[in-house]
C-alpha cells in the first residue's frame, strides 16, 4: 500500500470514536478546491510511511484506539487495499472508509470489513460533477456505490465540500435531492479555489 501519510490520533474523523488516519498516496480526482494536494499523485513522498510501520504502530496502540480511517488520496485506487483493512480488522479496530465512489467493485469487496463509509458526493450529476472533480468521471460507478451502501448494513453518510467558485448555489442545492430521507450528510464549505484570491 502506498501510504503518504498517518495521523496517529483523530477524534473528528471517525464519529465517536478515537482513529487513526491512513493517508493512501493518489486520486483519480483533480478537484481545484483539494486540501491534500500532497496525495494527488500516485509516488508516496521520499519520507512517506511504510506500511509495516503503520502495523506496528496499531499493534502497539490497540488498548488506546477504537477505529482506523483509511482516506486518502482515494484509497479504492490501492491495489492492496482489502488485504489492509481485512488486516486491520482482524486486529479488533472499527474499520471506516473515506471514498469517492468511484471503483464501486473495491468497495463492494470491502464491504464485509467496514464499519462505517463516508462517501463524497461532489456535485449534482451531469456537467457539474466532472467540472467539481477537474476530470472526466464515470458518474454510473459513483451511483452503483451509493446504491452499495444503501443495500448494505455498514453505517455510512454521504457528504460534500462546496467551493463557491466551483459550484453554484444552484448547483448546491441540487444535491439534496439525491440524498433519500432519513441519510446522514454533510456539508462543509471549501477553502479558496488554488490560485485564486
Amino acid at each position: 500500500m502506498r501510504v503518504g501519510g498517518l495521523q496517529k490520533l483523530s477524534l473528528v474523523d471517525y464519529p465517536g470514536i478515537p482513529s487513526a488516519v491512513i493517508f493512501t498516496q493518489g486520486c483519480n480526482y483533480r478537484c481545484p478546491y483539494c486540501h491534500n494536494l500532497s496525495l494527488m499523485e500516485c509516488d508516496p513522498p521520499e519520507d512517506g510511511v511504510r506500511w509495516e510501520d503503520v502495523r506496528e504502530f496499531l499493534t502497539r496502540r490497540k488498548d488506546m484506539l477504537g477505529g482506523v480511517v483509511f482516506c486518502g488520496g482515494e484509497p479504492t485506487l490501492q491495489e492492496d487495499l482489502i488485504e489492509r483493512i481485512a488486516e486491520v480488522a482482524g486486529m479488533g479496530y472499527k474499520v471506516k472508509l473515506d471514498t469517492n465512489g468511484s471503483h464501486p467493485d473495491s468497495l463492494a469487496k470491502a464491504l464485509p470489513y467496514l464499519s462505517f463509509v463516508a462517501m463524497d458526493l461532489k456535485a449534482p450529476f451531469g456537467e457539474a460533477y466532472d467540472r467539481t472533480c477537474g476530470t472526466r468521471v464515470d458518474q454510473e460507478a459513483v451511483k452503483k456505490s451509493m446504491a452499495l451502501l444503501r443495500a448494505s448494513k455498514v453505517s455510512y453518510m454521504f457528504r460534500t465540500t462546496i467551493s463557491p467558485d466551483v459550484l453554484s448555489p444552484s448547483e448546491a442545492e441540487s444535491i439534496k435531492p439525491m440524498i433519500l430521507s432519513g441519510e446522514d450528510y454533510r456539508v462543509t464549505q471549501a477553502q479558496k479555489v488554488q490560485g485564486k484570491p
